[in-house]
């Protein structure tokens, strides 16, 4: 095996069907052996790492805390263990690595890459400050959207030519044990057997997601699409929007179904897809919607405008604006032409921008001119394709 050998690092590993974690996960599966030897370091060791298998081996630095001199001793060791090995540049994954790995692997002339993939809402004026300064030692960043990339160039003070963007990848087509795995006693079916419309919204249940939006734009459109329910996949405690439901006479019309491992499987049942989020940096539940052939209806924030097109592969509203938001589904819930024109504008759109082989390929070439090392031919050549 040959290649450059490159470290991944991230502080905790949750689990692959996150979002950063999940890109993560699958950028490391996919890389071609012939150009890159990867490896990663956990700041703490998890659960899932522990039970399951990682695409490459790994290591666990043992210490979390910025605060703790031992963090800071023992990256040093373990850059100087790595430079030895071989690895010459370095990707970095969420806030606290992206703070102390570049000055430290700096020292040991490894090349540090930080990623930022939203929108910047941890952002506050003393950790701005810190990255300022900490990411002169860094060779740049790979950010996931052009608004993302403004975002960090005017918080982070990071020259705009050293800021790639490099969209989410997503697999093309769908896995046959995901698809068999949806049972056919699942609510999705009994809900279509019934003949309703079902619009879904894929996130986990946080302030930032406004998902009562969704309800509050169901609670107009109650009269006038009176088939249409609101289906929620997604982890977190459902209680005060169930309770806003409620209020809004139509809890029978809104469904949980919680923390889901074949969200794939259960787009095929949908037939519109909606994301209200007040922040994204690029959205994977919207690329996931475009895949399955669902018109989208999303706030206009963040990278969402970079991967719907107004009119032709989904619908924009500007953020909280709830009338706005349910005239966005009513054009579509009324009618099933448009629902099926634009549903398959988004899937030829994502099948051309974002799968998962142009994103490793483009993150290849990024090292290789991060390292000024030729360019190569890995193009469609990734594992697992996609």
């Amino acid at each position: 095996m040959d290649g450059l050998k490159v470290l991944y690092v991230i502080d905790y590993f949750r689990d692959p069907n996150a979002g950063t974690e999940g890109q993560l996960f699958e950028l490391i599966k996919g890389l071609p052996d012939r150009y890159v030897q990867p490896h990663l370091l956990v700041f703490e060791e998890s659960p899932w790492l522990k039970e399951n298998c990682f695409p490459c081996e790994y290591s666990v630095l043992g210490s979390r805390s910025l605060k703790s001199f031992k963090t800071w001793l023992a990256l040093n060791a373990k850059a100087r263990q790595f430079r030895s090995g071989g690895y010459s540049v370095c990707h970095v994954f969420f806030n606290d690595p992206s703070v102390i790995c570049p000055p430290v692997f700096r020292m040991h002339g490894i090349k540090t890459l930080i990623s930022r993939r939203d929108m910047g809402y941890w952002y506050t004026p003393f950790l701005k400050n810190v990255l300022r300064v900490t990411g002169r030692f860094s060779s740049g960043a790979i950010v996931n959207s052009e608004a993302v990339k403004r975002i960090t160039v005017n918080s982070e003070r990071l020259p705009e030519n050293l800021v790639e963007v490099i969209y989410n990848g997503y697999h093309l087509s769908d896995s046959a044990d995901e698809i068999l795995s949806l049972s056919s006693t699942d609510a999705l079916v009994s809900l279509k057997a019934n003949g309703r419309l079902l619009m879904g919204l894929v996130a986990n249940i946080r302030p930032i997601k406004r998902i009562g939006d969704a309800i509050e734009a169901l609670k107009l459109l109650r009269q006038s699409t009176p088939d249409l329910d609101l289906v929620i996949i997604g982890a977190g405690d459902p209680a005060e929007l169930n309770a806003l439901a409620a209020r809004a006479g139509i809890d029978g019309r809104v469904h949980f179904l919680g923390a889901r491992g074949d969200v794939r499987a259960c787009l095929r049942y949908l037939d519109i897809g909606v994301l209200c989020s007040e922040s994204e940096g690029f959205s994977n539940a919207i690329i996931e919607y475009m895949q399955a052939g669902l018109p989208v209806v999303c706030s206009d924030v963040g990278g969402n405008g970079e991967a719907v097109i107004h009119g032709d592969s989904g619908y924009l509203f500007p953020a909280g604006d709830i009338e706005a938001f349910a005239d966005c589904i009513q054009k579509l819930a009324n009618n099933a032409g448009e629902r099926e024109r634009i549903g398959s504008n988004a899937a030829a759109e994502s099948s051309r921008r974002f799968g998962m082989s142009a994103m490793i390929d483009a993150h290849v070439k990024h090292y290789r001119r991060v390292l000024g090392v030729a360019g190569h031919d890995a193009h469609c050549r990734t594992k697992g394709g996609g």
